[in-house]
């Protein structure tokens, strides 16, 4: 005997969930468990590791990474500038899958970087903005 779902002409959505662990390893306050970020939470702590995280300062991912802080004081002229958003924006669309339509935007404020980072959830909210600063720090 075989069992068949039927539709019955209603229309079914599936919301598609995105969780990840928090990094800061915060206990979750009622079971103590570490405490997990999901949806659009999740995607912005995705996007803002990339972005402060530079190239081969992960173990076995020497790629990873926006380099941002290693180009602190190299965005001297407009063509490197739009070349450090294109890489930017070229490595959180490869290292995370979950969104689209990436921009970024620097501004310079003396020693500091402030980077804006655009982005679209895919299958969710679109019109997300990142925005921090990167410093150098010692």
């Amino acid at each position: 005997m075989v069992d068949y779902v039927v539709n019955k002409g209603k229309n079914v959505a599936i919301k598609e969930a995105y969780k990840d662990l928090d990094l800061f390893f915060t206990a979750h306050p009622i079971t103590g468990d570490v405490a997990t970020k999901s949806d659009t939470d999740a995607v912005r702590r995705a996007v803002r590791n990339i972005v402060e995280t530079n190239q081969y300062e992960r173990p076995f991912k020497p790629g990873f990474g926006g380099n941002v802080r290693s180009l602190l004081f190299e965005l001297d002229t407009d063509r490197k500038v739009r070349r450090a958003k294109a890489q930017l924006a070229e490595q959180i669309v490869n290292f995370e899958p979950r969104v689209t339509n990436v921009r970024c935007e620097f501004e310079f404020n003396g020693n500091n970087l402030d980077v804006t980072v655009f982005y679209n959830i895919k299958n969710g909210v679109s019109n997300q903005a990142l925005q921090f600063i990167v410093n150098r720090t010692r």
